[in-house]
């Protein structure tokens, strides 16, 4: 039984690994005689656990009795229907399951014990989460986080206070993206001049922690002074995102694998019909390979997206994201799933993602059984350890609008449709405490040809240059009309000479 030592504000819990279906870790929490003769004058004693997923689905209970796993009565679990019904009780609405399994999970306890059993094991409902799952890098129910353990008297410390970056107040999270130099368009040839993947750039942007939000938001009291520094993580997630599948596709469900041929994936349902034409048993349809020009006309709301040779790409997230909009399926449900990464907490980033390196360009991460970061030797990662490059201030951009940070990004693929998931963490320099921002899924679509839009300039040059066309030819016409009469007046004349 490992002991679980208390966690200091700030401070990185300990980390735990669950490897198979029925693996548990029970920690003991015991407090000392001198904690009790503290704990006993405290009006609203507390004991904080926090339990943050970096990969799987780990998941949270305590108790007093002894390890749950063990026989143990649970009194204390995140997400049960007590906890739920506290929830509705206070006016809030109960979160779906898509959007805390997997995440982090948290218990507030009053301090009302000597001892308490906390145990960590996997997720399992019996209907969609089961217990034999597929984790990352090929392995299977594997689960790893880090687990906290805050003890304070609420009555003179807010809740908080364990965690002051996590939860500081006035921030706005969510990572954006600045709008790309708009591409320079003409009328020559009848096309738009896109720009060439050497000439696009991709920049993200956030706030620094503790702005752009509003800082008096459910009566927030945590405030922090910097500095800060970050880390940019990268994911690309195209194979999953995918085209519309076999049931589209004639030839992979032959087992024939050509150029254009891409994986199915998550959407292989939404762009069925009715909101995408059906498909013959010939493979015939507006919307397939050889066809596709006609289905963005006739079915507008069709995600399925091609090139101009019509090259089957990505499907279009923005359409996805209208089509699913009133269901019990949003996209943010597809793009969370914590069976392939975990990219919302600070732990499962470095687990699970690639990052941003300091040329700028995204660094894959090896695989846990190569060791991880830790594979990449320093003298070919920019001298950097296993850590890799955190982004100070004075390195970063800064827009004097928005106050937002930003950085370019360098070498992300646009070659169909590309799909990537990107999350900035913040690190306090001073504590080292690490926070992760709200993700940001960006789609960038392939440069092609295609016609432009004409405005009323262009339309009143072309219906210029059209009269004057018309005007040359009927000048023409006129002139060749009136040649030819006058050679057969001449004609004419000279038959009646010769008579």
């Amino acid at each position: 039984l490992v002991q679980l030592p208390l966690t200091l504000p700030g401070q990185r819990g300990l980390e735990g690994v669950l490897q198979g279906e029925t693996a548990t870790n029970c920690y003991n929490l015991t407090f000392s005689d001198e904690a009790i003769r503290e704990l006993v004058w405290w009006e609203q004693g507390r004991l904080v656990l926090r339990m943050e997923s970096c990969v799987g689905r780990p998941h949270l209970k305590a108790s007093v009795y002894g390890c749950p796993s063990a026989g143990g009565r649970v009194v204390w679990e995140y997400m049960s229907d007590k906890m739920k019904g506290d929830i509705i009780a206070q006016g809030k609405e109960v979160p779906a399951k898509w959007q805390w399994v997997g995440d982090v999970e948290s218990l507030i306890i009053d301090i009302t014990h000597r001892t308490y059993y906390i145990e960590v094991g996997h997720y399992v409902d019996g209907e969609t989460y089961k217990a034999t799952y597929d984790s990352v890098d090929g392995q299977t129910s594997y689960a790893k986080y880090l687990l906290e353990a805050h003890i304070l008297d609420n009555a003179k410390q807010p809740l908080e206070s364990a965690n002051p970056l996590k939860n500081l107040c006035g921030w706005d999270r969510q990572v954006r993206v600045r709008d790309r130099e708009i591409p320079q368009t003409s009328i020559f040839g009848g096309f738009t001049v896109s720009l060439s993947d050497n000439s696009t750039k991709t920049e993200v942007e956030w706030h620094a922690p503790g702005e752009g939000g509003d800082a008096g938001l459910d009566n927030c009291s945590v405030s922090q002074e910097g500095p800060y520094a970050y880390q940019v993580y990268v994911k690309e997630i195209t194979d999953f995102v995918g085209t519309s599948g076999v049931d589209y596709d004639l030839n992979a469900a032959k087992g024939i694998q050509d150029s254009w041929t891409y994986p199915a994936g998550d959407f292989v349902d939404v762009i069925k019909p009715p909101v995408c034409p059906a498909v013959s048993a010939s493979g015939e349809g507006e919307c397939t390979r050889t066809t596709c020009r006609v289905c963005p006309l006739q079915f507008p709301e069709c995600p399925k997206e091609f090139l101009t040779n019509c090259t089957e790409v990505a499907v279009n997230l923005a359409k996805v994201k209208a089509v699913l909009n009133g269901t019990t399926r949003p996209l943010e449900s597809f793009l969370k799933e914590e069976q392939r990464y975990t990219l919302w907490t600070s732990c499962g980033l470095v687990e699970t993602s690639g990052r941003v390196n300091s040329d700028r360009i995204l660094q894959a991460r090896p695989p846990a059984r190569d060791g991880g970061w830790a594979a990449i030797p320093a003298e070919i990662n920019g001298g950097l350890g296993p850590e890799g490059k955190w982004w100070e201030e004075r390195e970063l951009n800064k827009d004097p609008n928005t106050g937002r940070w930003y950085l370019r990004l360098e070498g992300l693929r646009e070659d169909r449709n590309n799909v990537y998931i990107i999350n900035v963490v913040a690190k306090h320099v001073a504590s080292g405490e690490t926070a992760a921002y709200t993700m940001l899924a960006l789609q960038l679509k392939t440069a092609k040809y295609k016609p432009p839009e004409l405005g009323p300039s262009d339309v009143a040059l072309l219906s210029t240059i059209g009269g004057l066309v018309l005007a040359l030819i009927l000048i023409f016409c006129l002139t060749a009309l009136f040649v030819q009469r006058k050679r057969l007046a001449r004609r004419a004349t000279r038959v009646r000479d010769k008579r």
